[in-house]
């Protein structure tokens, strides 16, 4: 059965794990940020190496190195939220370490997303959060930001801690 996204909730943490695995990632401080209206699509790319072959005149391609893919989030406002102000922190910082945390919370809903309750499904990332944008002001937009996020290794899923 295909599922939407709804009632999924972010979570940041301002430095990278030791290792990029579930360990790593559940040893590091979480903070929800509130508001999101667009969660990052986590995931590496590949360059690619082309092979031309002048006898068959076919050029094959080998996959080459990964590099994390380079995304944008964005939230609404939400007034005193840690969450965002550590989010938008990172990206004005001249490093602008971070780590992600992306649950699928099946937890009751005190008004900011379903809580996590351990077994429900997580997405890590780290990398780098860049590019802080306010929302253009015009008659028909709301208050919020966007943040750019560049992943630096795999995504791990895993499932939340007890």
């Amino acid at each position: 059965m295909t599922q939407n996204h709804i009632g999924k909730t972010i979570y940041v943490a301002t430095a990278h794990p030791a290792t990029n695995d579930a360990a790593g990632f559940e040893a590091l401080t979480w903070v929800q940020v509130k508001g999101p209206i667009t969660l990052p699509q986590l995931g590496v790319t590949h360059s690619m190496t082309d092979i031309p072959d002048l006898a068959t005149g076919f050029t094959s391609a080998v996959k080459g190195a990964a590099q994390g893919v380079d995304t944008t989030v964005t939230f609404r406002k939400v007034d005193g939220d840690t969450g965002q102000t550590n989010l938008i922190g990172q990206a004005v910082d001249n490093d602008g370490a971070l780590s992600i945390k992306i649950v699928n919370g099946s937890g009751t809903d005190s008004g900011d997303g379903p809580a996590p309750v351990t077994g429900d499904a997580v997405e890590y990332a780290q990398g780098i959060a860049h590019s802080y944008q306010p929302n253009q002001a015009d008659n028909s937009s709301f208050e919020g930001f966007q943040v750019g996020f560049r992943q630096n290794d795999f995504t791990v899923t895993g499932t939340e801690p007890v």
